[in-house]
């Protein structure tokens, strides 16, 4: 019996043995897989394994890129075509089928990296729905347009001054903010600004305030500025105008021995409070407009994409967008901090505006395919989405939407930005060239009633 045991242990441990000496080392390539720590690093190598036709290690690749970004599209669709290369034909349908649910639109037909599930059903059910999502919905009219001529000093910005009936553009290039009469007019408010170690320089953002017949302008030296010295460079302020006749009340700059900065908006809330979003620092300022200084409200740990800013109608919850997490939500008399996620529906990547309105979030996305306005109902908390009703979708002018604001029962916004055209310093990049920059008005409440009937009709079959 005692030779019987020793003799089963004896063919266990040549067993693992044999498994252990089985199990092949891994490749230079995987080792560089399971180093890579960053998104650069993880495309490369995906780029390598696809040119040497290595499908294998192109999707080990691309699935710890979509781990760590999980919430950039891009890459997931990138993670499906090497799904459909390696032959994974249930993997690449799951993934397509994943990006559609969340609304977005990729030319699969056209893209030969499919053409191994091309044949199958499913791919042209899949294929219908992405199209059926690019198909423009709302009825968007033109307010507005920006000669091309003009266009290319970057005007960013867009607000209502309610108060004198007209809009507001501010420049990235020469600091001017123009103003835009309900007859198409255009003449400057603010002439272009002389930079200099006092501002203002480059427009970043606008706020109105008409109580107080002020015109709130977040101003930085950056790259595009077309007067920016190296003394100057990083610098930034919040500058006080008079919101009729463009006069300059007062400058509140931040500190120079902490520069550099980078303004990303600012928001004035219902109560008067005017917010500033700094991006180097990822921080949330607010300016006591008495004694001039800048307030910390929050440095937001953990996030690097912090971009857009607004407020409820009581001016308790600020919310802030992130590039790729979703909206940030303070709580600022808990101090507490949410988190609106993304989630299989809903891609919150990409936006570009947001605006509180009517117990909602009116969100602009640009970016990724089909570019949108959407509403986001919230519930009673204020801190969750109940539902969702698109606005505006695929516009034929859609091209990089950006600021918008809403004004009497419409959203009005910028369809086709011309930042995306151009290089760090401002001017165009090879291959493109200046359009005319056009205003938008959708209407803010969009064929709600139709959009509840169908969801109605949607759970009914569900059920």
């Amino acid at each position: 019996m005692k030779k019987l045991m020793i003799m089963s242990l004896m063919v266990l441990t040549l067993n693992c043995q044999a498994q252990f000496i089985e199990k092949a080392a891994p490749t230079d390539v995987e080792l560089k897989i399971n180093n890579a720590k960053s998104a650069p690093e993880l495309l490369k190598i995906s780029a390598v394994a696809f040119k040497e036709s290595d499908f294998k290690n192109q999707v080990k690749a691309l699935e710890k890129l979509s781990k760590i970004k999980p919430n950039v599209p891009f890459f997931q669709y990138k993670l499906a075509q090497a799904y459909s290369l390696a032959n994974n034909k249930s993997a690449a349908f799951n993934a397509l089928v994943a990006l559609q649910k969340q609304g977005l639109y990729y030319d699969v037909a056209n893209n030969k990296n499919f053409d191994n599930i091309k044949s199958f059903p499913v791919f042209k059910y899949i294929k219908e729905n992405l199209e059926a999502n690019n198909t423009h919905f709302g009825e968007g009219l033109e307010v507005f347009k920006i000669d091309k001529s003009f266009s290319g000093l970057l005007f960013e910005t867009l607000v209502v001054d309610s108060k004198n009936n007209r809009f507001l553009m501010g420049s990235l290039r020469d600091g001017r903010v123009i103003k835009v009469e309900n007859n198409g007019d255009i003449s400057n408010l603010i002439e272009p600004t002389q930079g200099g170690l006092s501002g203002p320089w480059s427009v970043i953002d606008l706020e109105v305030d008409t109580k107080n017949n002020v015109l709130w302008v977040a101003s930085a030296a950056i790259s595009q500025y077309t007067k920016l010295s190296k003394e100057s460079a990083g610098l930034a302020g919040i500058f006080k105008y008079n919101l009729t006749t463009g006069e300059l009340i007062k400058s509140f700059l931040l500190p120079e021995k902490s520069k550099p900065y980078l303004l990303a908006t600012i928001h004035l809330a219902k109560n008067g409070k005017l917010y500033v979003l700094e991006s180097i620092r990822n921080s949330i300022l607010e300016l006591n407009q008495k004694t001039g200084e800048f307030l910390l409200v929050l440095k937001a740990q953990g996030f690097e994409g912090l971009r857009k800013m607004t407020s409820d109608d009581t001016g308790r919850f600020l919310y802030v967008t992130d590039e790729e997490k979703g909206i940030l939500v303070i709580d600022l008399p808990k101090e507490k901090t949410y988190l609106i996620e993304n989630t299989p529906a809903l891609l919150l990547a990409g936006i570009s505006e947001i605006i509180y309105d009517d117990n909602g979030l009116i969100i602009i996305q640009a970016g990724n395919k089909p570019e949108r306005v959407m509403r986001l109902q919230l519930n009673k908390t204020k801190l969750v989405v109940s539902n969702v009703f698109p606005i505006e979708s695929a516009h034929p002018k859609f091209n990089n939407p950006s600021s918008g604001t809403v004004f009497d029962g419409g959203i009005f916004y910028i369809a086709n930005s011309q930042l995306a055209k151009t290089n760090k310093y401002g001017g165009l990049l090879r291959g493109q060239r200046w359009d005319d920059v056009y205003v938008i008005s959708s209407a803010k409440h969009y064929n709600e009633q139709e959009t509840l009937d169908y969801q109605k009709q949607v759970d009914k079959y569900r059920k």
